[in-house]
């Protein structure tokens, strides 16, 4: 059903007002509402959108029905039927200039004011109706980007506009009446052969046609452009062809957005790799450590009832070095994938270094010679071990693959200090004291272009397939954590050094060496320990070690059952130890839950895993003494032999 048109009467005559309104409706229009002065009306318009109104010229009011209609139409594009008793000369001349849609004379007829309604509001419908059209057409043609050339039956070009004009390097007064294929040429980009338009057969069948995707046009200047185009026949009203059309554009940015894209996809391909890398190595590594805690406690027990004369014992010892080396593999496997766990200590990196050097022969095979050059007074530094380790192994890697044939790393350490003129020739440098970490190989060296790339992810100068791209990107940022700089030194033909500068500290280094303390001075004297820990071979090896080396040990699956155990034992424990990933809750849940109820008890904190199910953020945070999976039986004694009896502030992690 059509809607009936909304008017709005303006009239200041109430009678008058009356009336039109009752008349209006007698006609099926729906009168909105009725108003005495031009102020009203245009407030009325601003809230309820009339289709139409009908004013009297003269109104109460500061403002007459010419002014009012000229704003009504400014703002709201309103029509206006002006309705007035007079009808001399002065008054139609206002009415003239005001570009009203209708003017109707009282007294009126019905039929009249209905007429004039009617027409006005077609009028006012054409309008807009041609106000799109003038709007879609003017929009069309400002933002036509495209290049056009038209021809002729006989291929003679007729018109070719400002696009086409910049894009070919050629004019129209240049091209007109002479021939297409003299003036524009087309090669296709990927086999180099010359593409023509088949001007006859496009005439013949009278179908658009469309060039290779790979098309590029040759400009005046024997410039190539990739372009996208397609030539069409034109026709007149009765549908006879009497020309063509080429329609092109410029894909250049287009080409090089796409291959952007293909490279954007192909680096998300890289880091969703890598996530899945590192959540599957994180997952693999929680239950490794798990066996491999259970398997190097239950073997360091066995080695510890077993003479050494015994053949079992050397046995004993294999499965003890193998375990060691799986654990060896596993950290490997985190620092790779960065899902170790950091903490900054003092270290000494000479003693990094000789313990890393083992496993970098292996790593960069026997046709690379290592040599070392390590200061013997070497000053500290703060770092992360582990991720230190990931970078000599990454740069080590990255020397043997400089080193296709073999050749020789170099691997130095040295104390410096810089002032400002050193630092001028040294990017991203400061002043201070420094110790510097040098890795130099003998390999084929790098230009200038590629030293400029070689810290970006995914940047790579190896073939596809044979590297990530990242191996640089991940020392480059290691060492901004560490608040350090890499200054790199390379030529072709001159191999390349890699110079790694970090902040020295005045504090001891902490060794990690070998424990050498006894078993028997680590052991308990009826300490009483509640064991959490869900994994079962870990818990069983666990509360055996701790047993029989003086401790008294209960142990349960979950936090419900530690609270529960802890409220109803009569007699305290003095610390639990705990893993972090239970079944009902977390360890680091426990230890809180603890701090409240029970504060005395001391806390250890376990866990094979090492992404965020590690809490390892929380634990630091909070400072709760921690033992990180696999852990063997010197150093689980250990750790609960320092947690237990050493004086409060100092670090157990």
């Amino acid at each position: 059903m059509k809607n009936k048109p909304k008017i709005l009467v303006v009239e200041d005559e109430l009678i008058v007002a009356e009336d039109i309104k009752v008349r209006l409706k007698n006609m099926d229009y729906e009168v909105l509402g009725t108003v005495a002065s031009g102020e009203q009306a245009f407030e009325f318009v601003g809230q309820n959108k009339p289709d139409l109104v009908l004013m009297d010229i003269l109104l109460q009011g500061k403002m007459t029905g010419i002014e009012t209609a000229d704003l009504l139409w400014k703002r709201d594009s309103i029509p206006v039927i002006f309705v007035s008793a007079y009808a001399d000369k002065e008054t139609i001349e206002k009415v003239k200039k005001a570009e009203p849609f209708g003017l109707i004379l009282k007294p009126f007829e019905d039929k009249e004011l209905q007429s004039v309604i009617e027409l006005t509001l077609y009028k006012y419908q054409t309008q807009l109706q041609l106000k799109e059209r003038e709007a879609w057409f003017s929009s069309t043609l400002k933002s036509i980007g495209d290049g056009v050339i038209t021809m002729d039956c006989d291929g003679k070009v007729t018109f070719i506009n400002p696009v086409a004009e910049t894009l070919t390097g050629w004019t129209l007064d240049e091209v007109r009446d002479k021939t297409f294929d003299s003036l524009f040429k087309f090669v296709d980009e990927k086999t180099d052969e010359s593409v023509s338009i088949p001007i006859s057969k496009i005439l013949k069948t009278r179908e658009d046609w469309h060039a290779p995707d790979s098309v590029c046009l040759v400009n005046r200047h024997e410039h190539r452009i990739p372009i996208s185009d397609c030539t069409t026949p034109i026709r007149d009203e009765k549908g006879a062809v009497f020309g063509l059309v080429l329609v092109f554009r410029d894909v250049s940015v287009q080409k090089r957005m796409e291959a952007e894209k293909e490279s954007i996809q192909a680096q998300l391909f890289q880091i969703q790799k890598m996530d899945a890398v590192g959540t599957l190595t994180g997952g693999v590594a929680h239950d490794f450590n798990n066996l491999l805690t259970a398997i190097q406690g239950c073997t360091d027990m066995a080695l510890m009832k077993v003479e050494k004369e015994n053949t079992i014992y050397h046995d004993l010892r294999e499965v003890q070095k193998a375990a060691s080396r799986a654990a060896d593999l596993t950290r490997q496997l985190l620092l790779f994938s960065r899902k170790h766990p950091t903490q900054f200590v003092p270290v000494d990196l000479n003693k990094n270094i000789n313990d890393l050097l083992k496993m970098l022969h292996r790593l960069i095979g026997e046709d690379v010679g290592i040599s070392t050059a390590l200061h013997s007074d070497l000053w500290t530094v703060k770092a992360d071990p582990g991720t230190l380790e990931q970078v000599m192994m990454n740069l080590s890697v990255n020397a043997r693959d400089a080193m296709p044939r073999g050749g020789k790393l170099s691997i130095r350490t040295a104390n410096v200090t810089l002032d400002a003129s050193q630092c001028m020739s040294m990017p991203e440098s400061r002043t201070g004291s420094f110790v510097k970490l040098a890795f130099s190989d003998s390999g084929e060296g790098m230009n200038d272009e590629v030293k400029a790339h070689i810290f970006e992810p995914f940047f790579s100068t190896k073939d596809p397939g044979q590297g990530t791209g990242l191996g640089l990107s991940v020392v480059y940022g290691i060492i901004k954590q560490h608040d350090g700089w890499i200054y790199v030194i390379s030529a072709p033909g001159s191999g390349t050094s890699f110079e790694i500068y970090l902040p020295a500290v005045d504090e001891e280094a902490i060794e990690r060496s070998e424990e050498i303390s006894s078993i028997e001075d680590l052991r308990g004297n009826g300490e009483r320990i509640l064991l959490v820990e869900d994994a079962e071979g870990v818990r069983e090896f666990a509360l055996t070690a701790l047993s029989e080396n003086g401790y008294q040990v209960l142990s349960v699956l979950n936090v419900t059952e530690a609270l529960s155990l802890i409220e109803t034992e009569s007699e305290p424990f003095d610390m639990v130890f705990s893993d972090v990933v239970l079944p009902d809750q977390s360890g680091v849940e426990l230890a809180e839950r603890l701090i409240e109820i029970a504060p005395e008890i001391k806390i250890l904190l376990t866990s094979g895993y090492t992404d965020q199910k590690s809490q390892w953020d929380t634990i630091q945070k909070q400072s709760y003494p921690f033992l990180q999976k696999p852990y063997t039986l010197r150093s689980l004694l250990k750790t609960i032999h320092q947690v237990l009896f050493l004086s409060k502030g100092e670090s157990v992690v």
